[in-house]
């Protein structure tokens, strides 16, 4: 069976045909729209015209158009107010056009190009001329289409690069939590299974009390509830340990669930930030030497985001907090989240070593970072280590948001990201 050969990413680049250009002739004399046309389209260019201002920006809007000819001596809208509003239009900012007049002195020429005028020919037109302009201005058309092609495909092949990126980190920091999680399921089921024994333990003593036939005729009552007492105890510690592997199997769950969104919904920014604090819990490190002063606002903030993106932000700048601080006696996190002319804001402020001055301006760059990283010539880093994509893909999905990251620091004395949000709709303000 022949193999499907893929198409490349990007085309080599090559000028169309004349007959794939369309030419708009503005004028409101025949005679010079008669001769501009006769040029052109002898040369293989396809024309249409208008006669004055009004008819050339309808023209341009509504008709297929690579280039304009245009007079700048037009009754009711001349040239430059009709140029001017098509460069305004971004419909039409793209087409180039060149001023075809007799005001060829230097202050007509220089208000042409302020609103926005690619070339000039001037009068009477010179055949030559006229073909040697349009056709390199044609081709730079051309090529400029074919880089604006270009970028939008490139950023469709980065957006998907970054969300692939978000996904392997999100399933390589799920894959790492787990195992802290699963480690704290032992604790848990130990307990139940220590509470279970001691329960049946005292189950047996308290049958064998009040069976019939022991030393004693009569049961010990007051033995019989101190055994009673005992049991309802491990009872309860079995079911307060069950409660907890609950909370953590519905936690793995609700973020499983969760990780499986691809399309943006309206959200809670605190849910999504309580739910990943439980799940950072996990890690045992988080847990036990991490001091965190958490304050989010009492009410829902509903904002319009794709969950695990959202929650993979939120965890890289808390993995990022704590990289700062590693090997700081004091290590604290704070949290918060505010309301602020139709955003939400979330604050996460570190007490770690903050960030050089000249280094703020870097920090989102790609491929940037302090921390050292692993590779060959580094096999075995000492503290934390970095790709440097971490902070960029957060910045590219935060800016997805419309929205924006911001950053305070001080050397020695720690850094706040400030994250903007716009809120999906109305909220409730008391």
């Amino acid at each position: 069976m022949q193999q499907e050969t893929s198409k490349p990413f990007l085309q080599p680049f090559t000028v169309p045909e004349k007959s794939e250009f369309d030419i708009l002739i503005v004028d409101d004399e025949f005679v010079n729209r008669f001769l501009l046309k006769d040029i052109l389209e002898q040369d293989g260019y396809r024309t249409h015209e208008a006669n004055n201002g009004i008819e050339a920006i309808d023209a341009a809007v509504h008709r297929k158009t690579d280039l304009i000819l245009m007079d700048i001596m037009m009754p009711d809208m001349d040239g430059y107010e009709t140029c001017r509003r098509l460069k305004e239009d971004p419909r039409t900012d793209n087409i180039p056009v060149i001023f075809v007049t007799a005001l060829t002195d230097t202050e007509n020429l220089v208000k042409g190009f302020a609103v926005g005028a690619e070339d000039y020919l001037g009068k009477p037109i010179k055949e030559g001329e006229v073909r040697a302009r349009v056709q390199t201005h044609l081709k730079l058309k051309a090529a400029m289409d074919k880089i604006s092609l270009y970028n939008e495909e490139l950023e469709k092949v980065v957006a998907e690069s970054s969300r692939e990126l978000i996904r392997t980190e999100r399933q390589a920091a799920f894959g790492q939590l787990i195992q802290g999680i699963v480690h704290n399921l032992k604790g848990p089921l130990t307990t139940i299974r220590g509470s279970s024994q001691a329960c049946r333990s005292t189950l047996k003593m308290i049958r064998n009390e009040i069976e019939p036939g022991g030393d004693s005729p009569l049961p010990d009552i007051s033995k019989v509830a101190k055994l009673t007492d005992g049991a309802i105890k491990a009872i309860d510690l079995a079911e307060t340990a069950s409660g907890r592997l609950t909370e953590m199997i519905n936690s793995l769950m609700s973020k499983s669930s969760a990780d499986q969104s691809s399309k943006p919904e309206r959200l809670d920014l605190n849910s999504i930030i309580r739910s990943e604090l439980a799940f950072l819990e996990g890690d045992l490190h988080f847990k036990h030497h991490i001091k965190k002063n958490i304050d989010l606002t009492t009410k829902p903030i509903p904002i319009l985001a794709i969950a695990p993106e959202l929650a993979q932000v939120f965890n890289n700048m808390i993995s990022n907090a704590i990289d700062a601080m590693h090997g700081n006696a004091d290590q604290t996190i704070s949290i918060s989240t505010t309301l602020n002319n139709h955003y939400a804001w979330l604050s996460i402020t570190d007490t770690g070593g903050g960030i050089a001055p000249e280094n703020i301006n870097k920090i989102f760059d790609p491929f940037f970072t302090t921390k050292p990283k692993h590779d060959d010539s580094n096999p075995s880093p000492k503290g934390p280590i970095g790709t440097g994509l971490g902070l960029y893909m957060c910045l590219r999905s935060i800016k997805a948001l419309n929205g924006d990251i911001l950053v305070e620091s001080k050397k020695g004395e720690g850094t706040t990201f400030n994250i903007k949000i716009p809120l999906a709709g109305p909220i409730e303000i008391s």
